[in-house]
């Protein structure tokens, strides 16, 4: 799940309810608050309530379901925990605990990777609280759809949902208002805006220490940890850090106690302090690989792939680097079917919309016909009218859905940076071309280029400026390639030009041409001034290649025959290259 979703889900999403005198209701309010603030104490309160149930009433009953899934979805076993909250729904319970029992299924639903039906839920409760004036469980449940939104990845109807708990919330419940401040926190971090989200955290930490709040307190104070960490304040970043992770030892929460190892492993890198961060990133890679700790190991094989590329072993640098790139995919194929389940459930609501009022326009027409006989013919021009409408929408959302697809095909094609193809499409397509161009006896060559002290800019600049430079150079190659060329990005700072129909004098001469136009490239746009250069490796298909793959071996030894001598040259390859140990070792192509 997100860093901050689970947690924000269950605090927010405690219920509020009148007290009466029964002794039930106390003790249930006890196992409520141990959850929140003693959860090592809820298992014991649980087990003693569920030997009682046979003399609560149904409504304690259904309460004391809910908190036990809330129990479960800490546990992560969100199958039983979906269990639960349907028999406490077939209990008929109050407005109130209704309104929790959706929200709490559709948190299970999402966390399990079920989106469409999480979604569903959602929908379902707000059909229902549209009909409810009481301002108190319409911010609860405001607030409960913020981090819905949150963990689906809508931020902006997050950051929506979220201001809307802040003004039903203010001057009336200082725990509600609490978790209002820190989800307009969250939502301006998600959002990329650094220093409002620093402000609003600091918000939300001030108010719930003051109201002795200490769980939010102990989320504002990693969002403030993260914060930094993305401005590049490590020395901060580890004070806020360390900070949080004590706090949620006090409560014992397993997900985020690795949520913040991994960002401590990031951060002591930035420290340079390479045995701390060593030490968090190796607490991360021991999680078992579940759902909820990708994220995790992927910030965590990031760090310890720049730890072992310091120290100069470069093939456990490349292992961890190759796992970091899987688990990116993963994670980012997890973000594509969240949003295909988002765009889906708002389609999906916009059918029955749709449907609604064309049944209400039917049922108009059917009582127009019974009282007005004569107008017979206008009716029937009516229906006509509105059956081309119809088909007209039809056409429409037919369109539309079709322009979706595109997007998330290219999405799933392109490099989310650079916007050229990235790796394993611009090699699916590659292959083709050089079937067909084996097939008719003529030249393929393949020019790889990876740009010079790249990790220099971006540790003296920022990843802002490596971005720009990666997105720089994509478009200056893009503009001169032949119309047949295909143009990928293998990862980082590395990039493949695959030419068919192309000798290798001719591939020689375009690799010059590249070359003379990164260095030409002016890098005051960026914010800095310094000098943009790459190394290239050139090498044509021989009678004994099959496939791209002995190429692209070769292209690589002659790229990194390029740095080796000097930097900022045209290698062409040729088997003397290839004897040279260094070269060959240093490929991260090379053929066993």
């Amino acid at each position: 799940m997100n860093k901050f979703s689970l947690l924000l889900v269950i605090a927010v999403t405690f219920i509020s309810f009148g007290v009466t005198a029964n002794n039930y209701n106390s003790q249930l309010d006890e196992l409520e608050q141990s959850l929140l603030n003693k959860p090592e104490l809820s298992k014991a309160k649980i087990n003693k309530l569920v030997q009682l149930t046979a003399d609560m009433t149904s409504e304690q009953i259904a309460r004391l379901l809910t908190l036990r899934s809330i129990k479960l979805i800490f546990e992560g076993d969100y199958a039983k925990s979906i269990d639960l909250l349907s028999e406490a729904e077939n209990r008929n319970p109050s407005h109130s605990l209704m309104n929790s029992i959706y929200l709490y299924k559709a948190t299970s639903y999402i966390s399990s990777k079920k989106y469409k039906l999480g979604l569903q839920e959602i929908s379902k409760n707000l059909a229902r609280i549209e009909r409810i004036d009481d301002k108190e469980i319409l911010s609860d449940t405001y607030q409960r759809l913020a981090n819905l939104y949150l963990e689906v990845e809508a931020y902006d109807e997050m950051d929506y949902y979220a201001k809307l708990s802040i003004e039903l919330s203010h001057n009336s419940n200082a725990k509600s208002y609490c978790y209002a401040l820190l989800l307009v926190a969250v939502a301006d971090l998600k959002l990329g805006a650094l220093d409002e989200a620093k402000n609003s955290f600091n918000n939300s930490l001030d108010f719930c220490e003051t109201n002795d709040i200490p769980l939010i307190a102990a989320m504002s104070t990693k969002g403030l940890g993260d914060v930094e960490l993305k401005k590049n304040s490590f020395d901060d970043a580890k004070t806020f850090l360390l900070s949080a992770l004590n706090q949620y030892e006090r409560f014992h929460f397993q997900i985020e106690i690795n949520s913040i190892h991994a960002l401590l492993s990031e951060t002591y890198f930035g420290l340079n302090d390479n045995q701390q961060a060593y030490h968090y990133a190796e607490l991360v890679m021991k999680l078992p690989y579940n759902p909820s700790n990708l994220e995790f190991k992927q910030i965590a094989s990031k760090v310890l792939s720049k730890l072992s590329y310091q120290e100069k072993d470069f093939k456990q640098a490349y292992d961890y680097l190759s796992l970091q790139q899987a688990l990116s995919k993963t994670l980012l194929d997890d973000t594509k079917a969240k949003a295909n389940a988002y765009q889906m459930a708002k389609f999906e609501n916009g059918e029955k919309n749709r449907e609604i009022n064309l049944l209400n326009k039917d049922r108009e027409l059917y009582t127009a016909k019974a009282a007005l006989i004569q107008s017979q013919r206008n009716n029937e021009r009516m229906m006509n009218t509105l059956i081309v409408g119809g088909l007209v929408l039809l056409g429409i959302f037919a369109g539309v859905m079709t322009l979706q697809r595109r997007k998330y095909k290219k999405l799933a094609q392109n490099d989310a940076l650079t916007g050229i193809l990235n790796r394993g499409t611009a090699q699916n397509i590659a292959e083709v071309s050089y079937i067909k161009s084996f097939s008719l006896g003529t030249s393929f060559s393949i020019v790889m280029f990876d740009l010079d002290l790249f990790k220099r800019i971006n540790d003296e600049f920022g990843h802002g400026t490596g971005d720009w430079v990666l997105k720089k150079v994509s478009d200056e190659i893009s503009k001169i390639c032949p119309s047949s060329t295909i143009f990928a990005r293998f990862g980082g700072e590395e990039f493949a030009l695959f030419l068919p129909g192309t000798s290798e004098s001719s591939a020689l001469d375009f690799a010059e041409q590249c070359r003379a136009v990164i260095s030409q490239i002016d890098t005051k746009y960026s914010g800095h001034t310094f000098k943009l250069s790459a190394s290239f490796g050139v090498t044509c298909s021989a009678e004994g290649d099959l496939s791209l793959d002995p190429m692209l071996h070769r292209a690589d030894i002659a790229m990194y025959h390029s740095k080796e001598h000097g930097r900022n040259r045209v290698t062409r390859y040729s088997p003397e290259i290839e004897k040279c140990r260094a070269g060959y070792q240093k490929s991260r192509l090379a053929l066993n």
